[in-house]
């Protein structure tokens, strides 16, 4: 069995600008994200992971340097940059308001057939959950795999979980993941169960 703890990154200065930001580089977190990412030292706590694995890009990094920094992180066994664990790839979305492309025509197809959808210039959401979910299978499945703690991006841990519980791609969009919240799966070969969703308390009540 592998615990699966997938944590989103903190509010960022992209949630307050209303930016769709993807894979752009030099986002940093809000004031509200620099606060949410000190609370994560209490909320990760010591002695409840025993792996960690971050998407590349900024926001995640700044989101988990506090516990790195802390005391708690001493019995931490390893920590990888991953980067099937990275956002969607938006291609020439990216950068661009959110209230902009609401009224782009695909729009529609993003909220509701996102099956259907490749972002001009770059990724599915069929390619983006292939391999985000393949790379949490191999962390689940590694020797000695225990507790995971996976930092990623919204769409990225919707895509998971509901490759997991089995949902239409098409219904990946009816779930929510705030910033710094956390998700919890247990992966078994016999099958996965939903431990908590979008959750924000600390991991000492959680498993």
């Amino acid at each position: 069995m592998s615990v699966i703890i997938l944590l989103r990154h903190a509010h960022s200065a992209a949630n307050d600008s209303g930016l769709l930001t993807g894979q752009l580089p030099g986002i940093s977190l809000s004031k509200k994200g620099f606060a949410q990412a000190n609370q994560l030292v209490e909320r990760i706590g010591k002695g409840h992971i025993d792996r960690l694995h971050i998407s590349p890009i900024e926001r995640c990094q700044l989101t988990i340097d506090p516990w790195l920094r802390s005391k708690y992180s001493s019995t931490l066994e390893s920590f990888r940059v991953d980067d099937s664990l990275t956002e969607i790839d938006f291609g020439d979305w990216s950068g661009r308001k959110l209230s902009s492309l609401r009224r782009e025509k695909m729009w529609s197809f993003v909220q509701n057939r996102p099956s259907q959808v490749t972002f001009p210039n770059g990724e599915s959401f069929r390619a983006a959950q292939r391999r985000a979910f393949e790379g949490v299978e191999r962390i689940a499945n590694a020797r000695g795999s225990k507790v995971n703690l996976v930092l990623s991006h919204s769409d990225t841990i919707k895509l998971i979980v509901s490759k997991y519980l089995g949902m239409k791609l098409d219904s990946f969009q009816q779930l929510q993941i705030n910033p710094a919240s956390f998700t919890i799966l247990n992966v078994t070969k016999g099958g996965t169960s939903l431990i908590t969703i979008n959750n924000m308390g600390a991991l000492k009540d959680l498993l």
